[in-house]
């Protein structure tokens, strides 16, 4: 049982790390949408599909009356991809 226990907490670590990974291609595009830093383009560049795919779903969870720009899609990801990190970061501490 604790062979078993074990795997879902590497499971639940793996998924942490992958939210840690868009999260930090979601605040390059943010960052570059403000201010234009050279080092931080080829960044954007490796992550630009994975930031296109999640700001895509964006408009389908949130049903507003005007459709939200590119920095509030990216924000409304980074926030709800923040509170399911905290979630599961909790929940990986409690074990």
């Amino acid at each position: 049982m604790a062979g078993l226990i074990y795997l879902l907490m590497c499971s639940l670590y793996f998924v942490c790390v992958g939210i840690d990974v868009v999260m930090f291609f979601l605040q390059v595009r943010l960052v570059l949408l403000w201010k234009n830093i050279s080092w931080l383009i080829p960044f954007d560049n490796a992550g630009s599909l994975l930031v296109d795919a999640v700001t895509s779903k964006v408009p389908q969870f949130l049903k507003t009356q005007n459709p939200l720009s590119e920095k509030g899609r990216l924000v409304a990801a980074l926030v709800v991809f923040a509170i399911a990190r905290i979630i599961l970061g909790t929940i990986l501490r409690l074990t």
